[in-house]
């Protein structure tokens, strides 16, 4: 037993930790082997960083669109100028709570349309949330490649938030594909083969990380050398670069 994290083999090692978040869709298929994350490290990820990253875009927009049930069962929901947003297990059913100063505007139907800040507030939560999966999964081969020093600086920055100079990801947002789901709905057979975690292996043997969901990609770095793609070589509002 080591933890991948703070490399500690003291412990404990008592509970179970999910790669992926329960809240993305994580279910027993993503669970990290036993013995690889102290309780600590889990705690410190679980309270904090994890959570925060959760609660902002685009993860809590994915949560509420896909209408994923946090762990107590309730339904997913995000907060925004316009409102209180709720996700609904039926794909294409939101509920909608509006804010005061939009009340009688739309139970008048004068307000039809409702607007989303697509923008983190706290994307240095996010990216470290990805740097902690990319560095489980490395973990969850088997090997002990995980406790390479190479892996030191994104370890390090997903648990204690330090860094030297910044860190960056990229995220790919399909709109397409987010219309299609919300009209169309989607089989668990076809929401299983569109999420996905691996690392890809670059400049022989420094590695990104990429996660899928659904109409969703995103990547981070494992290694700070990795250059973040060129300014301008990007098409936004699709493809966004983030550098914390």
């Amino acid at each position: 037993m080591k933890c991948i994290f703070c490399k500690s083999i003291s412990g404990p090692f008592n509970t179970r930790e999910h790669i992926l978040p329960e809240s993305l869709g994580g279910g027993d298929w993503a669970i990290l082997p036993g013995g690889l994350f102290c309780d600590h490290c889990q705690n410190r990820f679980g309270s904090s960083i994890e959570q925060q990253a959760l609660a902002d875009y685009p993860f809590s927009l994915f949560r509420v669109l896909m209408g994923i049930p946090t762990k107590k069962g309730k339904a997913p929901w995000l907060k925004s100028w316009e409102g209180i947003i709720t996700g609904d297990p039926q794909l294409g059913v939101l509920g909608y709570e509006p804010s005061p100063i939009f009340k009688d505007a739309v139970e008048e139907r004068r307000k039809t349309e409702m607007r989303i800040l697509a923008h983190p507030l706290k994307p240095a939560m996010v990216c470290r949330t990805l740097l902690k999966m990319g560095v489980e999964i490395v973990a969850a081969d088997g090997s002990n490649a995980v406790f390479d020093s190479k892996f030191d600086a994104a370890r390090t920055y997903a648990l204690l938030g330090q860094k030297k100079g910044s860190w960056w990801y990229l995220q790919h947002e399909d709109i397409t594909a987010i219309s299609r789901y919300l009209k169309e709905g989607i089989t668990l057979e076809e929401y299983a083969a569109k999420i996905e975690l691996e690392t890809i292996l670059i400049e022989d043997t420094a590695e990104v990380f990429h996660l899928k969901l659904l109409y969703l990609d995103l990547f981070t770095p494992l290694d700070p050398r990795i250059q973040p793609p060129p300014e301008g070589s990007l098409q936004e509002p699709e493809y966004r670069l983030f550098v914390v």
